[in-house]
């Protein structure tokens, strides 16, 4: 490989050390801060708590775990395809598939199942560790080896299937379109999401879990009763079995047009009061009111275009300065899957902060609804504290792990926001009126 080519790699891996200890760095402090220092109370209204205790050892001990994994993951996301580069492992696989058929299509097909293949087996000590045994090791899983393994291998399958189905259609617009093959896919990318989003809740989530009806039938009518009381018609309300895995809680909104519907863990339900409950809902509505997965799905294509952009540059530096050592000197040859993946993994690396504050900006919208729509501050911040501190969530992260992991508000923005948010009170006008009854 050209010097430049060299000195790019040692320069990436010299920034990678860099910022991963800059991380522990700044969790080291703020672990530090909030176990010496930490304390945010506020009066007690009607027997609810809103306050929250200082984070355990359990804990912090947890976060260090999750923040080691983050880093060693990030590390294999960018080490993995380096090595299938410079090995010579992606045009032997490469070499392997054309001896197989001579099919474009067909070679593709096969080059990515031993791809995701090897990929998956390497990672797989990695994610069965945090999947898995550190679930278990902390108390937040009730998940048996066997649906553990069971729900990896049906997700291996789905991605390496669909993605060994689909990953011809960017090679046939490199090759068409080599030098503007970017917008084109960026572009395309809109209405594959919004058709993977529209099919995922009918046909790919009940392979994992069983969702039914709510079956506390009482919770079910104050809850058709909320989303009426938001104008929001012919959404659907389900629970999922989510108990059979985990102790943590979660509610989501998915699907589009007619799969559109608000899902609650069974563990939510169990665990958190009517009130409590109806508070989280009506974060859900907010989410489904203000269109944030129609306004995701587009953004997340216009995103993809300016990635794409910056892939299809720096992939092509980099086969310019290998002067063939790769073993192609063409972007559309298919030994070049990991040198995409490579620099597609580090510029959804640098992206990543800026999608991160918008999507907590939806968070926080989504918040201001459920407070304007319920006028419940107790119970919402009552609700995030059980939330937060059953999965071991932190008050507070440092800023470096803030900024590219936190895609909703920190527990403690959220607690605070729930207290504070009051334009009721004082005779202010609500943001959201317009949606309420």
């Amino acid at each position: 490989m050209q010097r430049k080519l060299t000195l790019s790699l040692i320069i990436v891996t010299l920034i990678v050390a860099i910022f991963s200890i800059s991380v522990k760095i700044t969790e080291d402090k703020n672990n530090k801060r909030l176990v010496q220092e930490y304390t945010y109370s506020i009066k007690e209204v009607r027997n609810i708590n809103t306050t929250i205790a200082p984070p355990t050892a359990k804990a912090i001990d947890y976060h260090n775990k999750r923040v080691n994994l983050w880093i060693l993951n990030l590390v294999m996301s960018l080490l993995i395809p380096v090595v299938f580069l410079i090995s010579g492992l992606s045009t032997f696989t490469r070499d392997y598939c054309l001896s197989k058929s001579k099919n474009l299509f067909i070679v593709i097909f096969l080059y990515f199942i031993i791809y995701s293949t090897i990929t998956t087996l390497i990672n797989l000590p990695l994610d069965y560790y945090s999947s898995f045994t550190l679930k278990h090791d902390f108390g937040l899983s009730n998940q048996s080896f066997n649906k553990w393994l069971i729900d990896n291998l049906k997700s291996f399958i789905i991605y390496t299937l669909v993605g060994a189905c689909f990953v011809s259609i960017p090679y046939l617009l490199i090759k068409k379109f080599p030098n503007y093959w970017w917008f084109n896919l960026g572009f395309l990318l809109i209405p594959v999401i919004a058709f993977v989003t529209f099919i995922s809740p009918m046909y790919i989530d009940p392979i994992f879990n069983k969702y039914e009806k709510i079956q506390n039938t009482k919770l079910e009518s104050k809850i058709y009763e909320e989303l009426d009381k938001a104008s929001i018609k012919n959404c659907n309300v389900y629970q999922v079995n989510k108990s059979v895995d985990t102790k943590e809680m979660n509610a989501y909104m998915t699907g589009v047009l007619n799969t559109k519907r608000i899902v609650l863990w069974d563990t939510t339900i169990k665990n958190l009061t009517e009130r409590e409950t109806l508070g989280v809902l009506a974060h859900e509505m907010g989410h489904y009111l203000m269109g944030h997965v129609w306004k995701s799905i587009v953004l997340g294509g216009i995103v993809s275009i300016f990635i794409f952009y910056l892939v299809d540059k720096s992939s092509m530096w980099v086969i310019k300065n290998s002067s063939g050592a790769l073993g192609f000197t063409k972007l559309y040859d298919i030994a070049s899957l990991p040198l995409l993946i490579l620099m597609l993994n580090i510029f959804m690396f640098m992206a990543q902060p800026a999608i991160n504050t918008y999507t907590r900006y939806t968070e926080t919208e989504a918040d201001r609804f459920e407070l304007e729509l319920t006028k419940d501050n107790e119970s919402s911040a009552s609700s995030m504290i059980k939330l937060h501190e059953t999965s071991l969530v932190l008050p507070s992260p440092g800023i470096i792990y803030k900024l590219w992991n936190y895609d909703h508000p920190t527990f403690e923005e959220r607690v605070k926001f729930a207290n504070s948010y009051k334009p009721w009170e004082q005779g202010k006008p609500l943001k959201y009126s317009k949606y309420i009854k």
